[in-house]
């Protein structure tokens, strides 16, 4: 049995050969038809090329024998015991074999190779019409394609071309979140996996494949400057890469009610949204898209936007002041007594308190770029009175992005 084998391993190394060697002149092997293992003859031999985004690739190649019977069955698993026995004598000279070939590829491209993880399996795969025995060898080679980020290309390695013989098939697999955008020979199939069958002579440099990334990317900014309860913000954004899609605009109020609206890109990849400001304080937007059968899904970052109340803030502070002038008086009033000018409290001078009156004027939040513009204070000035107050516990801030969003402590 085990020079059996061997005789199989031999016949099996011939066959891989003619799909990787790279070039004429290192090997030459010759076609296979069948193999004579105790009676059992080649029914096909599937070569599959998982390809990932590192430029790497997991090469799996398995040879197929049917097997007509228990008898067959049995007689192949008992080959199975002592495949499992003698693997290493089956491991190393196909190892031997890959590395050179991995070499010569990374010479004749000028791109550093490898090759590891050498591994071989053999089990008996059954379904309700068939059984047959398979031999499966697998390898990772590193800097099997070419190209980064939005592209990656396969073929340059095959030089010289490559042969399948009848019955035989090569399946490759795009790395995960690209897709197929060029294959030539044209394939058989591309769905999923892009698969060829033979009988078929490929020419130098093929079988080729382009591979594009399905990724997407989107970008929303809003120009501006003040905001005002009322007002119309139009936010502006682009797709990456630029194409004709629906994209849905959320927006979240300040009282926490979300909202959305979907508006089409054009086929430069830009659109623009006005959304109605019906709320002071602080807005949140962001947009984002499902996706379709050749691009990927995504969404963009936030962006924050700070709506002031229509009313003037002054204007505001001095009725508040007012009024509670007004209670006092009118507490003292009904103790039997007359007011006295210091028993109506002023207008608030601190500044602390003019931050926190604003605050409350401006639906309990602000940027505190804004809190500087609108009292007049400089920013050293402001970033005091908000440190000093942070630290009271009455006011949190929040970094957004480059900004701070100054808040009324819960």
């Amino acid at each position: 049995m085990v020079l059996l084998n061997r005789r199989f391993l031999n016949a099996s190394f011939k066959h891989t050969a003619n799909l990787v060697l790279l070039f004429t002149s290192v090997l030459c092997f010759n076609q296979v038809a069948a193999i004579d293992l105790t009676g059992f003859t080649t029914a096909s031999t599937t070569y599959k090329i998982d390809t990932f985004t590192n430029c790497s690739a997991l090469w799996s190649v398995t040879f197929s024998v049917p097997l007509s019977g228990e008898g067959d069955v049995e007689r192949f698993r008992e080959y199975i015991q002592n495949f499992t026995a003698s693997k290493p004598e089956f491991l190393e000279p196909f190892r031997a074999l890959i590395l050179q070939l991995v070499e010569q590829a990374s010479n004749m491209t000028g791109r550093n190779m490898s090759a590891t993880y050498f591994d071989v399996t053999a089990a008996v795969i059954s379904t309700a019409t068939i059984s047959r025995g398979t031999i499966t060898y697998r390898f990772l080679w590193t800097g099997f394609l070419e190209g980064a980020a939005d592209t990656l290309y396969m073929g340059d390695v095959f030089e010289g071309g490559l042969y399948l013989y009848e019955n035989d098939s090569i399946a490759v697999y795009p790395p995960a979140g690209y897709r197929a955008d060029f294959a030539s020979p044209k394939p058989d199939a591309s769905n999923g996996a892009i698969v060829w069958h033979g009988p078929m002579n490929f020419p130098s440099g093929e079988p080729s494949i382009e591979f594009i990334s399905m990724e997407t990317r989107l970008h929303i900014e809003f120009e501006g400057e003040e905001l005002t309860e009322g007002d119309r913000a139009i936010i502006q954004g682009r797709v990456e890469p630029p194409m004709a899609i629906p994209v849905q605009i959320t927006y979240t109020r300040p009282d926490g009610r979300t909202s959305s609206q979907t508006v089409a890109s054009s086929e430069l990849g830009l659109f623009a949204l006005q959304i109605e400001l019906d709320e002071p304080g602080g807005w949140m937007v962001q947009a984002s898209w499902e996706g379709n059968e050749e691009y990927l899904g995504s969404e963009s970052g936030e962006i924050a936007l700070s709506v002031r109340s229509a009313q003037n803030p002054y204007a505001l502070v001095a009725t508040v002041s007012l009024l509670a002038a007004l209670a006092t008086a009118l507490m003292v009033w009904f103790r039997g007594r007359r007011p006295t000018a210091k028993d109506i409290p002023p207008p608030p001078e601190d500044d602390e308190e003019k931050v926190l009156a604003l605050l409350s004027s401006s639906g309990g939040q602000i940027f505190q770029k804004d809190v500087c513009r609108i009292l007049g204070f400089s920013k050293s000035k402001t970033t005091a009175i908000l440190n000093s107050l942070e630290a009271k516990g009455k006011i949190v801030k929040e970094k957004r992005g480059r900004r701070y969003l100054v808040k009324l402590a819960a």
